[in-house]
């Protein structure tokens, strides 16, 4: 059976139901087929342990956050990278596309920061400073008009219009 080589961290469901992505500590990744419990793309990338995936809202994209500070945003028909982001100062602990079309992706770092990315040349948008530590999680809303996220610092940040504060 298809399987990773170390412990397996972060995981999604691609839009559609059909794949899910799942990421290992050695910073591999691998998309499997539901239908058949096979792997059918392996991803590889980052030099360190994968933390946060997330598919795009059309299936097309997958974006991986790693401990190695970046962020890669994967096309899933080519099977290779479309981008990779030197996002952050520290690893990347959440990776998130805008659910209203995918125009852009977030990003969430224990450096404190969340930054906002324009997918279809992934430029940056924002940076959102906020917490006072480690942003340890990350959310958007379905209308893509907030991103939601929690810090070590104990708390929880909304940000509106994130992509329009640069």
């Amino acid at each position: 059976q298809d399987g990773h080589a170390t412990e397996t961290f972060p995981i999604a469901f691609h839009p559609d139901g059909s794949l899910v992505a799942t990421g290992d500590l050695g910073g591999i990744g691998r998309v499997w087929d539901l239908r058949t419990g096979r792997a059918v793309t392996t991803l590889r990338g980052h030099a360190r342990q994968l933390l946060s995936l997330d598919f795009s809202p059309d299936g097309i994209t997958l974006a991986s956050g790693s401990e190695d500070h970046s962020a890669i945003a994967w096309d899933l028909r080519a099977r290779r990278p479309l981008a990779t982001l030197p996002a952050h100062r520290s690893l990347v602990s959440g990776v998130r596309f805008c659910p209203a079309g995918g125009a852009v992706l977030s990003t969430a770092s224990f450096d404190g920061t969340i930054k906002t990315w324009e997918t279809r040349t992934f430029t940056l948008l924002s940076v959102l400073e906020g917490h006072s530590g480690r942003v340890m999680g990350i959310d958007a809303a379905a209308d893509g008009r907030s991103v939601v996220s929690c810090g070590w610092d104990r708390t929880v940040k909304v940000w509106r219009d994130p992509s329009d504060t640069a």
